[in-house]
């Protein structure tokens, strides 16, 4: 009845900083059921350690640029000349 999802992968050992939903709800200032509908629905990424969903540092800063690629822009841009 549990079916695997696209983007939900089991972790390899050494993939770096790891995040709960919990914890991408808070950086993101969503509620935690949307992360974990993002992760459903295949739009943001995650590792499966066990039983436990978890998004990783490099995923969540690509989702991140494309939630919001204005923010991007202005933080990859070069900064005005004085």
């Amino acid at each position: 009845m549990d079916r695997p999802h696209a983007t939900v992968t089991e972790a390899p050992p050494s993939v770096g900083p790891l995040y709960s939903t919990a914890d991408v709800a808070q950086i993101l200032h969503v509620a935690q059921r949307t992360v974990q509908v993002w992760i459903r629905e295949g739009t943001l990424p995650a590792v499966r350690y066990g039983r436990l969903l978890r998004v990783r540092e490099a995923d969540l800063a690509t989702f991140g640029e494309r939630l919001n690629p204005r923010q991007a822009d202005a933080v990859h841009a070069d900064p005005p000349n004085e």
